[in-house]
């Protein structure tokens, strides 16, 4: 294997590693988020207006970065009734096919997202008052490491068996 590949499968470890990180804070804000507002509500009767809202973003951030964890590491629900059953080169253009696929979807949602953000770049949130566009910015980049994932499929890893990887669409 050459360095150039090596190189950009540990950049794409290191890039994992990362957002397993950025979503173990991410959860464990959003959950004392809340435990905070339920507090505040309930108990000191004194609600604070920014939480709710803040835990949104949180998620859906949280969501997006997850997502892409979750295709790098083949964990995303799959029907796999045809590919359990095709073997050989048949297999490699079915998985190559479905990848080509999920990276042509992710940057078309990718391009519109970054599009939107633009768009609502003025806006801001009711709460908190922070620019919509940090809370909307998730979808593109969620999606943007999708792509460069799905990418690295296709043309850095394509030469290995996928069923070895453990990795699935």
């Amino acid at each position: 294997m050459s360095d150039i590949r090596k190189g950009i499968l540990q950049v794409e470890q290191s890039v994992q590693n990362l957002m397993k990180w950025v979503l173990f804070f991410v959860t464990g804000a959003m959950t004392l988020i809340v435990l905070l507002g339920v507090f505040f509500r309930y108990v000191l009767e004194a609600p604070l207006p920014w939480s709710e809202e803040l835990a949104r973003y949180l998620m859906v951030w949280g969501a997006c970065l997850g997502a892409f964890v979750a295709f790098k590491e083949g964990a995303h629900v799959g029907v796999t009734i045809i590919m359990d059953r095709l073997h050989g080169q048949t297999a490699i253009v079915l998985t190559r096919t479905a990848q080509f696929i999920v990276a042509l979807f992710m940057a078309i949602v990718m391009i519109e997202g970054f599009a939107l953000v633009y768009q609502i770049k003025g806006q801001t949130s009711a709460a908190m008052e922070i620019p919509m566009g940090w809370a909307y910015l998730a979808i593109p980049v969620g999606c943007l490491l999708i792509l460069l994932e799905a990418l690295i499929m296709i043309f850095i890893k394509g030469d290995q068996n996928p069923e070895k990887r453990g990795e699935a669409l």
